[in-house]
């Protein structure tokens, strides 16, 4: 399971990155000043739901106390984590098993 949070980090940080480039950008005038505003905020909730579903599929995480958990050896958690790497299944490393 932590294969996939650990590829779920990398492809928030990648997105970071390209963020505060567009940032840089807007600064210097160079593209529109909210174009990158909605990005950081999608991040951080990718974030914060990353962290809060961190113990799911291990028997403490919230999805586990719905029922609603994979086992352990699926990587993925729970759904909430499955549906959070759809957006990056086009990148290198993504597992197609990961799909929910």
């Amino acid at each position: 399971m932590d294969r996939f949070a650990d590829f779920l980090r990398l492809q928030i940080d990648i997105d970071l990155e390209l963020l505060r480039l567009a940032r840089e950008r807007a600064e210097a005038g160079t593209e529109p000043a909210a174009a990158h505003l909605r990005g950081f905020r999608e991040c951080e909730l990718k974030t914060r739901l990353l962290t809060t579903h961190r113990w799911c599929g291990r028997g403490s995480g919230p999805c586990d106390r719905l029922g609603e958990s994979y086992p352990p050896e699926d990587e993925r958690g729970c759904p909430t984590r499955a549906l959070l790497g759809l957006p990056y299944a086009d990148r290198p490393g993504y597992a197609p098993r990961w799909r929910p």
